[in-house]
């Protein structure tokens, strides 16, 4: 009896290393593959993309941030299985991050910046802010033909910074002309406050005065109705005028009441005679 107890023992611990054989063997075949099939070269293997203006990081900066972890992300096979169910941590500045995977193990990386939604002309430069208030490029010039923010006054403008003015509940003011206006697709040139906190945005050569409030959802969804009555007036009089429209206060949808015509000289100056 003792020996077929002992025969019994010895064919389950058979069994039990032949499993276990089988099971490292599995492993390190496995690893094998992985490292012969799938091992990458962050250098060679991973391509960023930046989406926007791309100053504030570096191609190499946000492949650093991505590719970190020591053993996922020397892989392509286990970034493809990772970045299927988890999203990549964004930056500050940055909206969103995407990882893919290429057929040939390479490495797709594309950053999505915060878009600018309009700029501030200082000192001769326009500086672009996202819906954040943060500073995220300098131009000579306007570049992106966003809405131009002037007449305000501030506590801080710094790249890289959220601006600050002396009255910040103004912020929520642009924030909302230039959303309202972008959710219809209509472009507007200039959002002016002036000393008394009154807003004049300007349409081109049209300028429509809001005057000083907290909300302006009423005026600012009438003017492109307004922007194509005053188009047909114009067209009708087969000449290029200029309006300055009042919405300060209560108004009618008859353009008349509030447009004052503002001619344009359109003709060329005559240039003097040469002597």
């Amino acid at each position: 009896m003792a020996i077929i107890h002992i025969e019994k023992r010895s064919a389950r611990f058979l069994r039990r290393m032949t499993i276990l054989f089988l099971i490292v063997s599995f492993f390190v075949i496995a690893a094998f593959q992985l490292h012969t099939k799938y091992l990458i070269d962050p250098e060679q293997d991973v391509s960023v993309t930046i989406v926007g203006f791309g100053e504030r990081y570096t191609p190499q900066e946000i492949r650093d941030h991505v590719i970190r972890d020591r053993f996922r992300d020397r892989y392509s096979l286990l970034i493809k299985w990772y970045y299927k169910y988890y999203e990549a941590e964004t930056l500050p500045f940055i909206e969103k991050i995407t990882v893919e995977v290429g057929d040939d193990n390479k490495i797709h990386i594309t950053a999505y910046e915060k878009p600018p939604i309009a700029c501030i002309y200082d000192t001769g430069f326009y500086l672009y802010f996202n819906r954040d208030g943060e500073i995220i490029s300098s131009r000579t010039s306007n570049t992106e033909n966003l809405p131009v923010v002037t007449g305000l006054k501030y506590n801080n403008l710094a790249m890289y910074q959220v601006f600050e003015t002396q009255d910040n509940g103004l912020f929520q003011v642009i924030l909302s002309i230039v959303f309202q206006m972008q959710d219809k697709e209509f472009h507007i040139d200039e959002i002016a406050f002036d000393n008394n906190k009154a807003v004049t945005i300007s349409v081109g050569e049209n300028r429509y005065f809001l005057g000083a409030r907290k909300v302006y959802d009423v005026q600012v969804a009438m003017i492109p109705e307004v922007e194509r009555k005053l188009a047909e007036r114009n067209a009708e009089k087969s000449k290029t005028c200029a309006y300055d429209i009042n919405m300060e206060g209560v108004f009618r949808s008859d353009d008349d009441f509030y447009a004052r015509e503002r001619e344009t000289n359109t003709e060329p100056e005559n240039e003097p005679d040469d002597e």
